[in-house]
């Protein structure tokens, strides 16, 4: 059976939010949502139950009182149980969550932004990627051109970082994190430093590096 309901006009403040209310709203949201009620008005009515709390409108409530609304269209679902009214919210909440067909919005958006009209809800990055794409040829030679030449900058930027660093010197301490060991183990110390020297061919700093290469290399066990 179908149902019909009743538009009734309310002030947004005395609207009850339903206190564990799913969906969530950032700021940017509901400022962009008050600019464009403020814009074309508000003609999406509020969904509440029979207590005036919200079923669906929670950020259409917050634009509305940040746009300083006093009178907004309200439906009143007094037909709902309390589970139906659960049941309700859930359902809208992820029904609403749908994907767009993105070349019609683009085309919708191309239409508008090119008529000069002022869209909320998109910021100047999207627009400029949705409607851009739309608008430009783009050249794919030059493209890759660009992204490989850039590539390469990058390649020889980080080399001449990384032989910058190499060539520093740096405390022995702030690699391994301490800088005495106790008398007991100082002759176990000495005898691993003359096993690297032995497998590596090097000796004192040199040896201890090229030892700590081969093991990160696993060339050879630790």
């Amino acid at each position: 059976m179908t149902k019909t309901f009743e538009i009734v006009y309310r002030d947004p403040a005395e609207l009850i939010p339903y206190e564990m209310n799913a969906k969530k709203h950032d700021e940017q949201q509901i400022r962009d949502l008050a600019a464009a009620i403020k814009k074309r008005g508000f003609d999406q009515p509020i969904t509440v139950d029979k207590d005036d709390v919200i079923i669906t409108g929670h950020g259409r409530r917050e634009a509305a009182l940040l746009a300083g609304l006093k009178s907004v269209p309200v439906i009143v679902r007094y037909d709902l149980s309390d589970e139906e009214v659960k049941a309700k919210r859930l359902e809208d909440n992820r029904l609403a969550s749908i994907d767009y067909d993105a070349i019609k919005l683009q085309k919708e958006l191309e239409s508008l932004v090119l008529g000069d009209v002022e869209v909320f809800g998109f910021d100047e990055r999207e627009l400029n990627v949705l409607v851009g794409s739309m608008t430009e040829e783009m050249d794919t030679g030059a493209l890759v051109m660009d992204l490989g030449e850039e590539t390469e900058r990058q390649k020889e930027e980080h080399t001449e970082i990384s032989r910058e660093v190499a060539a520093e010197e740096v405390r022995v301490v702030d690699v391994l994190g301490f800088k005495t060991l106790p008398a007991g183990s100082a002759i176990v110390v000495g005898d691993l430093l003359a096993h690297m020297e032995e497998i590596t061919g090097e000796s004192g700093v040199d040896a201890f590096v090229a030892y700590a290469q081969k093991v990160s290399s696993g060339g050879v066990e630790a």
